[in-house]
């Protein structure tokens, strides 16, 4: 038997048949081979959502829908549309001229996109998907590692509808809500590119363990509070005036 299998396993290198890896495939073959998937896994909980982030990754600060996750030198900002999510509102995507790569997401009743620009020698990446979105800065070299990272994350999104129809009841959307203000304009990139120096101060032999959680400094410059009632998926916050 044991002959048999390494016969087997002999024919098979010597055919030259490999398993496929991520960073020999396109974009698009990243996110179609991870975005098809029903992902039902989840090690992150927030406040009336929750979702899987891959092994690797650890969670640097969360505050209300904004979770600031990284996995290695790359950092990943995640803001989870709640309120989009309960009024089912439409994603109103208009491509950038500038983009360096950009493609329109459908899978099942998930909707979204995915757009690239180039910033100096730097990537921005950002996906948007199942009422949440995902920022970062990448090299080139890592943007097909960054696609599958949040493609699991945004894909493996599960809201409670039963907790957000509660906090609709209880008035929650109509609160204030402390939010990150990063993502308002993507072309200031100024406080963006601030926020993540601020966590590149840390030195690498001061990591922790892949699954482990940590919790910066409660105080950041990057984060104000506005009231909000309803917001898009495409931006971070929308304000509406009362009507008094």
């Amino acid at each position: 038997m044991k002959k048999c299998l390494l016969l087997l396993l002999c024919l098979v290198l010597l055919s030259g048949c490999s398993l496929t890896r991520m960073d020999n495939m396109t974009y698009e073959e990243v996110m179609d081979k991870i975005l098809s998937l029903n992902i039902n896994l989840y090690n992150k909980v927030g406040k009336g959502y929750k979702y899987y982030a891959p092994r690797g990754i650890v969670m640097l600060d969360s505050n209300t829908y904004n979770d600031v996750l990284r996995r290695n030198d790359v950092t990943y900002y995640l803001y989870v549309d709640v309120v989009s999510y309960y009024y089912k509102t439409d994603i109103d995507y208009k491509k950038s001229k500038n983009a360096y790569f950009s493609k329109e997401l459908k899978y099942g009743n998930k909707t979204g996109y995915v757009e690239i620009t180039k910033d100096k020698d730097d990537l921005y990446v950002q996906m948007v998907y199942n009422y949440a979105k995902i920022e970062t800065y990448v090299k080139e070299k890592d943007v097909n590692s960054a696609l599958e990272d949040m493609s699991y994350i945004l894909s493996s999104i599960n809201f409670n509808d039963t907790l957000l129809t509660k906090m609709y009841e209880e008035g929650a959307f109509d609160s204030n809500v402390e939010v990150y203000r990063l993502f308002d304009n993507k072309d200031k990139e100024g406080n963006f590119l601030e926020y993540v120096e601020e966590y590149d101060k840390y030195e690498e032999d001061e990591a922790v363990a892949p699954e482990e959680e940590i919790k910066v400094k409660d105080t950041t410059t990057t984060s104000t509070t506005t009231t909000t009632t309803t917001t898009t998926t495409a931006t971070t916050t929308t304000t509406t005036t009362s009507g008094n």
